[in-house]
This record gives C-alpha cells, sequence and structure tokens, in this order.
C-alpha cells in the first residue's frame, strides 16, 4: 500500500485539490498508482473517469471504483479521448487529471480539463516526456503540477502521517484494497521488464528471489 497509495493521495488530495462531487480523469488507471487514484477517488466521494485500453482492463478499472472509462488507444487520441469524456460527464471536462502516463495521451488529457482544472504529473510510463504551452494554460485558467513522493517525505513528513493514518483507516473499513501483484523469480526477471513495459500485466511486477519461474 505504502508504495503507491501514498503517491495516488498526494497527487489527488495536495497537488489536485480534489473535493468530493469533483470528477477525475485517471490515466493509467490499472497499473499501481492508477488504481489506487481510483479508489481513493471513489471512496472520497469523488466522480471517477478512467482511462484504460482495453475491454479487459476497462473491467478492472470498474471492479476498482471507475464509474466511467474512456479508451485511449483509439486513433486519433487528440481528439477522440476529450470526446469520450465529454460524453462520459455531462459534456464537461474534468476537474482533475492524474497523469503517470505522459506522451501524447498528456496533451489529450490537456484539453479534457474544465474551467480552473488541474493536471498533475506523476510519471512518465510511456516513455516521453511532453511539454506545455503556457498560453493554453492561461486561455482556459488551468494547472499543471508535478508530484515527487519522495520529496514529501522528507520536507513534511507530518503530511505523510496524515496521509498514512487516512489511507490505512480506509483499509480497515474495506473501501480500498491493496493493488494486484503478480510475482516473477529471479530468473525471469527479463520476462517481467518485457511485461512491464509492453502494459502486458496489470498492477505491480514483483521479482521474487525464492520463486521458479
Amino acid at each position: 500500500i505504502s508504495l503507491s497509495f501514498d503517491t495516488a493521495w498526494f497527487a489527488l488530495f495536495e497537488r489536485g485539490r480534489l473535493a468530493p462531487g469533483e470528477t477525475v480523469l485517471v490515466l493509467g488507471a490499472t497499473g499501481a498508482v492508477g488504481n489506487a487514484a481510483v479508489q481513493l477517488a471513489r471512496a472520497k466521494g469523488a466522480h471517477v473517469i478512467s482511462a484504460v485500453t482495453s475491454d479487459a482492463k476497462r473491467t478492472d478499472a470498474l471492479a476498482a471504483g471507475a464509474d466511467e472509462t474512456v479508451n485511449v488507444s483509439l486513433p486519433d487520441i487528440h481528439n477522440t479521448l476529450r470526446e469520450q469524456v465529454y460524453a462520459a460527464n455531462g459534456g464537461r471536462g474534468v476537474d482533475v487529471v492524474i497523469d503517470p502516463i505522459g506522451g501524447d495521451v498528456f496533451n489529450a488529457a490537456l484539453r479534457c480539463l474544465a474551467w480552473r482544472g488541474r493536471l498533475v504529473v506523476v510519471g512518465f510510463a510511456a516513455g516521453s516526456i511532453p511539454t506545455v504551452k503556457a498560453n493554453y494554460l492561461l486561455l482556459k485558467n488551468i494547472e499543471v503540477s508535478g508530484l515527487q513522493i519522495s520529496d514529501y517525505r522528507k520536507q513534511l513528513p507530518e503530511m505523510v502521517r496524515t496521509c498514512f493514518e487516512e489511507v490505512f483507516e480506509l483499509y480497515t473499513q474495506g473501501k480500498i484494497k491493496p493493488t494486484q501483484t503478480v510475482a516473477y523469480g529471479l530468473d525471469a526477471y527479463a520476462q517481467a521488464l518485457t511485461d512491464l513495459t509492453s502494459g502486458k500485466r496489470r498492477g505491480r511486477l514483483v521479482i521474487h528471489p525464492s520463486k521458479a519461474g
């Protein structure tokens, strides 16, 4: 829990300032941080739209608590993502975007923000680091911020304590559950890396020295 839910908590509620009743778009929704963000946002009373790339991942996102899903593997993502988000959210953009993906999906998601919307950069799983045109931020009155969770552990440990108190309280209430993990033996590390970078597996991949194969 500590390696995904703390990141999701700070992205949603500290950097993103997500409030009950607002709508959040979670990119990479079936990854560890994305899954945690979906669960936490739902537990705190937000409307959750999960971005997925397949029907199987759509099923996982809905099981985690998403209200709606959008498909980021469609052609012309620059336009189709916003069309899907508007259709899923009553014809308007979202209040918050959580982005652990980067790349072209970042640029498409930026267009999905409502007035005064906030996009939080968590990582670049897609491999490429996007850029932002500052005039677009001004014209739409939107924000882009970043999150490096290790800095909070060093600079604001009391806030991290508050985060974990809330996260584990939600866990004991049965409102969230640990992210799915898949274990690989040490001799299968190459396959684990391949599955990770290809997006074949969902959740967290764990190298377990005592596991064969």
